[in-house]
């Protein structure tokens, strides 16, 4: 497969300038999708709670190596580090634009000469557009804290692409793997994908990819089992095959089509039997696609489902009042769970398209259709409450040193608390 990309190289292959061309497009698009992200920017969640608070309060080197809930997250802790250069006024849009940039850059690396097996350069554009125009990925978008899903897919990108040829793009590839590692548990997923690669190519390189995933993956198994499993919240499941049924039509198959279907807890018969038929119709497709698409396609679904799997039996999803963990799920929390697994749908669904059988092509067709419907229904992104950011940030500056102030954020219920410190 290496060979085949290498021949079709030269007509494939960007220039530099086409790349960074590129690169400013994808986010163009993505911030046209939450404008608030940079022209109104607040910190989300752990933004400011956890990675700017710990490195504001504690140092950003004493921080750099502290779990959070159960493993490592090295990216945001750096992307807060650099935001303390700023004042603290403009510390969210520089995380957010840190997040923007490695949102944007799975466009550039499918476009690339390496990401030619996965078929022609117009197709991997669609692959691209998809991948930008997901209507259920809110929680994705501009967001540090998420940043760790966007480097999981850059890490599976590198691993089914062709291999580096220059030192530098062993480099490259060798820091991005490693990042990823470091950040969530997904190298955990991705080291059997990397080791199958490896076997099967019998190259030396492939083989340096699944040293550093099986390094990552036990830094991060490590941690879950020192401790780390015992600090993630513990709600009850809730599962069941019809609460499976309704989580995959609802979240991952409609939603990746229309959006987030937003469910009561409790549905009747018509709608419950709705959501199976639908649950079981997108599974036959995205099962049709596996078993004949080419590799990198089979392994990126393979990757998807094991991160669903595990998305479904370890939830991290904060307090659930008078609701299990799977309920939640259904009426749309947990929306970055559902960042793979639909982005997996939308590209089976585009591979069917231009399958060689005629009732996938139909079927695929009237998806897409309805997928350009939802894409345009739910193109901007709700933008964050405001919390009046700004306006505490000029109180925090304002105050004496050892003062702590209390600063809300987004979701509500959420804050930040700073301990002003003296002036170098």
């Amino acid at each position: 497969m290496d060979a085949v990309a290498e021949q079709k190289k030269p007509q494939n292959q960007l220039r530099i300038w086409q790349h960074v061309a590129v690169f400013s497009l994808a986010c163009a698009v993505i911030i046209s999708r939450r404008p608030d992200a940079v022209f109104h920017a607040q910190f989300w969640a752990e933004d400011g709670r956890v990675w700017y608070a710990d490195a504001y309060n504690c140092g950003w080197w004493a921080t750099l190596s502290r779990a959070y809930y159960g493993y490592l997250e090295i990216f945001p802790r750096l992307g807060a580090s650099l935001a303390l250069l700023a004042p603290l006024a403009f510390a969210p849009v520089v995380l957010n634009c840190i997040a923007i940039a490695v949102q944007a850059l799975p466009v550039n690396l499918l476009l690339s000469v390496r990401s030619s097996v996965w078929g022609s350069l117009r197709y991997r554009v669609l692959l691209a557009g998809m991948y930008l125009s997901l209507p259920n990925c809110w929680e994705i978008d501009a967001t540090i804290t998420n940043t760790q899903w966007l480097l999981a897919l850059i890490a599976v990108l590198l691993v089914v692409a062709t291999k580096p040829h220059s030192t530098r793009g062993r480099l490259l590839d060798l820091c991005t793997i490693s990042l990823c590692g470091l950040n969530g548990p997904f190298c955990i997923f991705l080291f059997p994908i990397a080791l199958f690669l490896a076997w099967k190519h019998r190259d030396r390189w492939r083989w340096i990819d699944v040293s550093v995933l099986a390094a990552c993956s036990s830094v991060q198994v490590w941690n879950l089992l020192n401790g780390g499993l015992s600090s993630r919240p513990h709600l009850r499941l809730g599962a069941s095959p019809v609460m499976f049924a309704r989580i995959l039509a609802g979240q991952v198959y409609l939603g990746t089509l229309l959006g987030g279907i937003t469910q009561p807890p409790h549905v009747g018969l018509g709608y419950l039997i709705a959501l199976i038929g639908i649950a079981a119709g997108g599974t036959t497709l995205v099962t049709a696609c596996f078993l004949r698409s080419p590799l990198p396609m089979k392994l990126f679904l393979l990757f998807s489902t094991m991160l669903l799997a595990a998305s479904l039996i370890a939830p991290a999803l904060g307090s659930l009042v008078g609701l299990t963990a799977w309920e939640g799920m259904v009426i749309g929390a947990g929306a970055r769970y559902w960042f793979f697994p639909t982005l997996a749908f939308a590209w089976a669904i585009l591979w069917c398209f231009q399958s060689r059988s005629r009732a996938l092509k139909i079927v695929s067709a009237l998806l897409l259709c309805i997928l350009g419907f939802g894409v345009a229904l739910r193109w901007r992104h709700p933008a964050f409450r405001d919390m009046h950011f700004v306006e505490y940030a000029r109180k925090f500056e304002a105050a004496p040193p050892g003062t702590a102030i209390t600063i809300p954020e987004n979701p509500e219920g959420w804050n930040l608390r700073l301990i002003k410190r003296r002036s170098n």
